[in-house]
């Protein structure tokens, strides 16, 4: 370990390791391969909305939505193509206004874009990917740098999208399945190509918001001090850690500036400065870590606070209204604090009890709120706030969505939608729902009155060997059959636009005629 870091360890933990503040107030992945469209009816379950498709042919594995001016102008993403293609006046276009090499393994490939606050005045576009080692195309699972995840910045000309700069490289290369030196075991069966995270949004600050997934490390930002093993060699991986430098930022929200530079007012900027060099830089970009790994952000046009859906191992998928600062538990846990007991059993005694990553497995876990709270690795000014809303099994949460007017008809205005990172295909259940979530008058919390089993803030669903069982979310769900619904959006024209990357399709939800 570097001089800097040995100084870091001496005299950084003992603060960092501080009693834990409370706030107050691939279970679940996406396709590697487009499959036929969803085996259950497509549904509305309020007459009052209907849908329709708003394009069904020329796109193959989309995964997002950007709209341009209006509802008939916007960009398409292709998830394994790696191209964005453009829809004029209804229209898809047949040269894409950009294409890019990616690796599409697992959950790789081209995962998000985001348009400028200021955007078309400032036409910079901002794309979140995965890029092959061997420049082409590829599902290869080793064909990536290690630093492959990349945010870069384009700017859009009227007709394409030219490279600008690259705003940061984050970690894509998942070889745990090599024996670490001066280790005996712990090795991954193979290597994995998934908790890629991927989404960018930009926040109402003009800042740029980037999802990363854990990317199965086990070191700082997951709460493991000294990563994931008991004896030294102390590392996360054969590439170091678990220090974060830039191949362990990882399970992280990042508050970026247009130019890939950490805001001087993000939580930890100051803890940053003190650390110096590159673990310094990194921590100095994180807006909230101790994530695992999802596929929604968005943030509520009504307050701009960001909400951030994540998946589950097993147990407890978690709806969360992200705070600067903010601990999010993983991997000491998942789900409320209080529930760390059912957490551990779950994951200990069904279903393949890793974790993903079997260098800690949750046999290590804590049996006690309180001993799993003294775990945490406290930044200083960090904290620790349950989630807003968690499932006891996986219900594998996407695209995520608000609705900022009243244009579907006024119960929904300020709603929160999102999808499922599974169709009803692949796994019955709940694959393929779409839910709807209203949110409290304050509009810091979820309004769940509507069924009074949900006032613990948990859906205690049952048991089931493929999970995606829907009990205590009835009063949650609004249509069916949407399959992997990779990105919700609202248009300009104020409908719902649907993202299914395993239909092929992008759906339009809109207010039903009178």
């Amino acid at each position: 370990m570097s001089r800097i870091l040995h100084a870091v360890r001496q005299s950084f933990f003992r603060s960092w390791r501080q009693p834990v503040r409370i706030a107050t107030a691939c279970a679940a992945c996406w396709l590697s391969l487009p499959v036929q469209a969803d085996t259950t009816p497509l549904t509305l379950l309020d007459p009052t909305l209907q849908v329709t498709t708003a394009l069904g042919s020329g796109i193959t594995q989309p995964i997002g939505i950007v709209f341009l001016e209006d509802a008939d102008n916007y960009f398409v993403l292709e998830k394994a193509s790696g191209q964005i293609k453009r829809v004029l006046d209804g229209a898809l276009q047949a040269t894409p206004v950009l294409d890019l090499a990616v690796n599409s393994a697992s959950e790789r490939g081209l995962l998000s874009m985001a348009l400028d606050r200021n955007f078309p005045s400032t036409p910079f576009v901002y794309v979140f990917w995965t890029e092959s080692l061997s420049g082409t195309d590829s599902t290869a699972i080793s064909d990536v740098p290690l630093l492959g995840n990349r945010v870069d910045r384009f700017v859009w000309t009227g007709t394409t999208l030219t490279f600008d700069r690259n705003l940061i490289r984050l970690r894509a290369r998942q070889s745990d399945n090599v024996l670490v030196p001066g280790q005996t075991g712990g090795t991954n069966p193979s290597e994995n190509g998934n908790h890629n995270g991927g989404v960018i949004r930009v926040g109402v600050d003009g800042r740029i918001y980037v999802f990363m997934g854990d990317q199965g490390r086990r070191g700082w930002t997951q709460n493991l001090p000294n990563g994931p093993f008991t004896r030294a060699p102390l590392v996360d991986d054969t590439f170091g850690g678990p220090s974060i430098d830039a191949a362990h930022l990882s399970g992280v929200v990042l508050r970026l500036n247009d130019d890939g530079t950490a805001p001087a007012d993000n939580p930890f900027f100051a803890a940053g400065a003190s650390l110096g060099g590159e673990v310094g830089a990194n921590v100095q970009k994180i807006f909230s870590y101790g994530h695992r790994n999802g596929f929604g952000m968005a943030f509520d046009p009504a307050t701009g606070a960001l909400w951030l859906s994540e998946n589950a191992d097993d147990a407890y998928s978690e709806m969360n209204r992200v705070l600067p600062g903010m601990n999010g538990g993983w991997v000491q846990f998942a789900g409320p604090i209080s529930r760390i007991r059912d957490w551990r059993t779950i994951e200990t005694t069904q279903f393949n009890q890793s974790l993903q990553q079997v260098r800690y497995p949750p046999t290590r876990a804590a049996y006690t709120p309180a001993a799993a709270a003294s775990r945490l690795l406290m930044l200083p000014g960090a904290f620790y706030k349950d989630p807003e809303l968690s499932w006891r099994y996986e219900i594998g949460p996407s695209g995520l969505a608000f609705v900022g007017n009243d244009a579907l008809g006024a119960a929904y205005s300020g709603t929160l939608w999102f999808g499922s990172a599974r169709s009803f295909g692949q796994v019955g259940g709940t694959g393929g729902n779409l839910y709807r979530l209203r949110l409290t008058a304050s509009r810091d919390a979820l309004d769940l009155g509507a069924d009074p089993r949900l006032a613990d803030k948990v859906a205690d669903n049952l048991f089931r060997s493929q999970k995606f069982e829907g009990t205590e979310s009835e009063t949650l769900v609004i249509g069916r059959g949407f399959g992997v619904t990779a990105a919700i959006e609202q248009g300009p024209d104020g409908n719902l636009y649907v993202v299914s990357l395993s239909d092929n399709r992008i759906y339009r939800i809109s207010a039903a005629a009178p």
